[in-house]
C-alpha cells in the first residue's frame, strides 16, 4: 500500500510540473494541447491530475511545444523515472521538482514552514523581496525580477483565496531583526507580518532570541499536505544554499514531529505578534 501511495504521489507531481509549463507557454486550456500527444482531452487532465501515465515519447512531445530548456526536459524525465519507483529525495532535479511543488502548494490544505533567517516567501512585501535578490550579488534584471514577484504574489494569494490552506510558521526572532533592506522595508514588512496574524486560517509563532538552544536548530523547512492525507505530504528542506525533497511517508514524518517540538518551544500566538510589532517599533524608530 506505501508503494502505491507513492508512486501516486510522484505522479501527481509530475502532471503538476506538466500543467505549470503548459501555462507558462501560453496554453490555457487543456484542449489546446492534448492532440499534440493524440490523447482525448479527458485524459489529458487525468495526466495533469497524476491519474494516468505518460510515456517518455509524450513528454518529450510536450516539451517541444511548452519550449522547455534542456535541463527542463532531463528534470522532467528524471521526475517521470520516479513515477516508476519508490524513491522519495530528488536532490538533482531542483527546478523542475520545485515547479511541482509550487503548482501543488495551490492545492494544498495545509502548509507548515520553518523559517530561521528570513520572513517566508508567503508573508514577504514587495520591499523586503527585491532587497532579498538585490543583496544577492548577481545582476537580476528587471524582467527576471519582475517574473520572481509574480510568483511570491501567487503563493500569497493562496492565503486569502476561497477555502484557502491553513498555513503555520514558526520563525525565529532572527529573521526579525536582520535590516533585510534597511529600517523602512523592515517596518512596512512586520507591520504586514502581524496583520497576518489576524488571518483566521494563518498562525505565526516567534522562536525568541532570549531562549537560546531550541529544537532542531539550524533546520529550515516546508510542508504541504494535500487532501488531509499524511501520505501525501510533501517536504522541501533548504540546506547549505541547496534544497532537497521527501515524499515518502517514513522520511516526511520525522519532520511533521520536528514541527510539533518547534511549535511548542516557540511563543503562544499572541505573545509572538507583540514581538512582531515590537520589533517594528523599533525599526520606526531608527529611520531617517
Amino acid at each position: 500500500m506505501t508503494t502505491k501511495r507513492t508512486v501516486s504521489g510522484n505522479r501527481r507531481e509530475l502532471g503538476a510540473a506538466l500543467r505549470s509549463f503548459r501555462t507558462r507557454a501560453g496554453y490555457a486550456r487543456i484542449e489546446d494541447v492534448n492532440e499534440l500527444i493524440d490523447v482525448s482531452a479527458v485524459t489529458m487532465g487525468r495526466i495533469e491530475k497524476g491519474e494516468a501515465p505518460v510515456d517518455r515519447a509524450k513528454l518529450k512531445v510536450l516539451a517541444g511545444a511548452y519550449d522547455l530548456t534542456d535541463d527542463e526536459l532531463h528534470g522532467l524525465l528524471e521526475l517521470a523515472k520516479q513515477t516508476r519507483t519508490n524513491k522519495g529525495t530528488f536532490p538533482a532535479f531542483v527546478s523542475v521538482k520545485t515547479r511541482a511543488l509550487l503548482e501543488l502548494e495551490t492545492e494544498a490544505t495545509e502548509i507548515l514552514m520553518v523559517h530561521i533567517d528570513l520572513v517566508p516567501a508567503h508573508f514577504q512585501t514587495e520591499g523586503y523581496i527585491r532587497a532579498l535578490f538585490e543583496s544577492t550579488g548577481e545582476r537580476v534584471s528587471e524582467g527576471r525580477m519582475s517574473e520572481l514577484m509574480n510568483v511570491r504574489k501567487g503563493r500569497q494569494d493562496s492565503l486569502v483565496k476561497e477555502n484557502p490552506p491553513t498555513v503555520r510558521a514558526v520563525i525565529h526572532e532572527f529573521a526579525l531583526r536582520l535590516p533585510v533592506g534597511g529600517p523602512e522595508v523592515m517596518h512596512d514588512q512586520l507591520v504586514y507580518l502581524a496583520g497576518l496574524c489576524d488571518l483566521p486560517n494563518v498562525e505565526i509563532q516567534i522562536q525568541p532570541i532570549e531562549e537560546g538552544a531550541y529544537p532542531g536548530m539550524g533546520s529550515s523547512f516546508l510542508l504541504i499536505r494535500l487532501d488531509d492525507d499524511p501520505a501525501t505530504d510533501r517536504v522541501r528542506v533548504d540546506s547549505h544554499g541547496e534544497a532537497f525533497f521527501r515524499d515518502r511517508t517514513a522520511a516526511t514524518e520525522p519532520y511533521r514531529v520536528a514541527w510539533e517540538r518547534k511549535r511548542v518551544a516557540a511563543l503562544s500566538l499572541p505573545a509572538s505578534k507583540a514581538l512582531i510589532l515590537e520589533a517594528a517599533r523599533t525599526y520606526a524608530s531608527t529611520r531617517g
